[in-house]
Order: C-alpha cells, then structure tokens, then sequence
C-alpha cells in the first residue's frame, strides 16, 4: 500500500474517530437543547416513561453523556442518580469503563448515547451490565446507523464540526448480541417513526427535514438480566494503597465520596 493511501487512511479514520466524552460533554448537552435534538430527547423521555411503567426496582442509575437532560424524572424507583465523564450536575463523575459501584446493586441501569459515544462501547456495556441485579433491568438508547439520521453522518462528520456525528455506529442487533451474552433477555424495544408533531411557525422545508431526519433515529432497547453471562463479568477489584501514595489515597476518596452521594455502601 502507498505512503498516499496509507496517509489518506490514517486521516480518515482519524476524523471519524469517537471524540473522548470529557472533551465533548458540553457540545453534546448544546446539541440536545437545539431543535432536532430536544425534540428527540422530548421523545426519549415519553417513550422510556411507557417502557417501564411496569419495571420496578429501588434503584435506577442513568448513564448520562449530558447530565442536565435527565430520562429520571417520572420513572418510579425512588432512588435515582445521574452518573457520567464530566460533573455538570450529576450525582458522581466517572469512566463510564470503571465504574465505582458494586455489583449488583442497581435494579435499572439506563445508558443514554453512552455506547455511542464510548472510546470502547462493549467495555462499557460489561461495566453497566455488572451493576445490575438478578432480574433489573438494562435500557440502551442508541442512534440507528441505518436511519436518514444515522447514514448522514457519514457526511456530517466531513461538513461540520459537531461532536455528534463521532458517534459509533451500532446496530440493535448487535447491541442485543452483547446482551445476550451477558446474560440479558430483551424483554421489550422500540425504534421510533419519527417526531410527533412540530409547531405551526416552523416552515414546511423545516418540516420535511426534521421529519425525514428524525424517522427511526434512534432505537431502545429494555432487556433483564435472568442467567450467569456466557462470559463471565469480572468483579472489579480496587487496588491497595501503596505507603505514601497521595494518588492512591485521592481514588478511594473519590469512590467512598460516591458511594456516600448514592447511599451504596460499601
């Protein structure tokens, strides 16, 4: 292969690398306050809220790649907490590959665009998935790369600069087949048409737009945890504190800080 093709590769794959989420956290939140995106969010929330009318559990932990755009709000366990890379109102900060809670422990884990927007989406998954107890629940909601949405970003990453099209692009069913693997049984999904209905200012090119864009944009995905994975999830162990060690002593701090905001114990 030619230094040429061999360069051209490099930057290709180079643009279309996921961004790390601490550095685009903030560009993400904007995005989801403009229109497409809060009309997704606002569709997110309907749907996640009918999905698990009927799920029950004391805990419910989102995985958020925007704290302030919370799916918590009418979704009925009473303890509820927003994790993710960058503080910005959330109840702890964190990678979202190593987790600071014990295993399970949590009855709903919820991850919003995090496989999306995850340097490694299948080791985040295994880390969500170690949460959770025996019978929760798991929700994932992604982009579909197969929708108007998900294809265009294959142009969008070359014509704008915005950190949501560096998204990986994971088909449902090969978010099922981890789940599966794990353990997890899909126990209800949905992959939305297109956004309901747009104000009447809007004019009818910004209409078609939207709606041709928005139509099976994202996908969910409810599945509950029932058998030992067929790959056992290792149970993460905490390294000892070394004589001395300032770093050492500043990590379990910030865990034990966590478990404290959460009201896990350890």
């Amino acid at each position: 292969m030619s230094k040429d093709r061999l360069r051209l590769r490099y930057l290709l794959k180079r643009k279309y690398r996921v961004a790390p989420l601490l550095r685009v956290q903030n560009q993400l939140a904007t995005w989801f306050d403009e229109r497409f995106g809060q009309q997704l969010y606002q569709r997110q929330q309907r749907q996640c809220e009918q999905l698990l009318k009927q799920v029950f559990g004391y805990r419910l932990a989102q995985l958020a790649v925007s704290p302030r755009h919370s799916l918590l709000d009418k979704l009925q366990p009473s303890h509820k907490f927003i994790l993710s890379r960058a503080h910005d109102g959330a109840a702890c900060q964190c990678e979202f590959e190593a987790l600071p809670l014990p295993s399970d422990t949590i009855d709903i884990v919820l991850l919003h665009h995090v496989l999306d927007f995850s340097s490694h989406p299948h080791g985040a998954l295994i880390e969500a998935a170690r949460l959770v107890t025996a019978g929760g629940h798991i929700v994932i909601i992604g982009f579909n790369p197969l929708s108007p949405f998900g294809l265009y970003k294959w142009l969008g990453v070359i014509f704008s600069d915005k950190a949501v099209w560096r998204h990986n692009s994971l088909r449902r069913g090969r978010v099922v087949d981890w789940l599966q693997l794990l353990g997890f049984q899909v126990a209800g999904d949905v992959a939305i048409a297109s956004v309901e209905k747009l104000e009447a200012t809007v004019t009818w090119q910004q209409k078609l737009s939207t709606q041709y864009f928005s139509r099976g944009a994202f996908y969910i995905i409810v599945a509950q945890k029932m058998v030992t994975p067929l790959r056992p999830i290792r149970t993460r162990s905490w390294s000892p504190i070394k004589p001395g060690s300032l770093v050492g002593l500043k990590q379990v701090q910030a865990r034990d800080s966590c478990h404290q905001n959460l009201g896990i114990e350890k």
